[in-house]
């Protein structure tokens, strides 16, 4: 965990390295109106929305794992259940055979 963050951080500083290098302003258009807007503004904007995505896909990814997680639980449970009652049925069992 901490070496992605650091990994992060340092994509960071590279990114906003790149975008004050290259703080020009251009025109973009965008269906029908056009924007004049510094290049570093639109690298910011840009690199923003993939970390927000990544982000998103990331929260997905966790949810899913503790879903998966919560119903593994939920079988062991079951599954140690049914252990318990067939280790009591065992027993009844031999207690019959052993008063015949």
């Amino acid at each position: 965990m901490r070496f992605a963050f650091i990994i992060s951080l340092i994509f960071a500083l590279f990114i906003s390295i790149f975008a004050i290098q290259n703080a020009a302003v251009i025109s973009i258009s965008l269906l029908f109106a056009k924007f004049n807007v510094s290049l570093a503004l639109i690298i910011f904007i840009s690199a923003a929305i993939g970390a927000i995505i990544a982000a998103l896909l990331g929260v997905k990814r966790e949810l899913k794992i503790k879903y998966e997680n919560k119903q593994l639980l939920k079988r062991i449970n079951q599954l140690e259940q049914d252990k318990k009652q067939n280790e009591i049925d065992v027993i009844r069992e031999k207690d019959v055979l052993d008063k015949n």
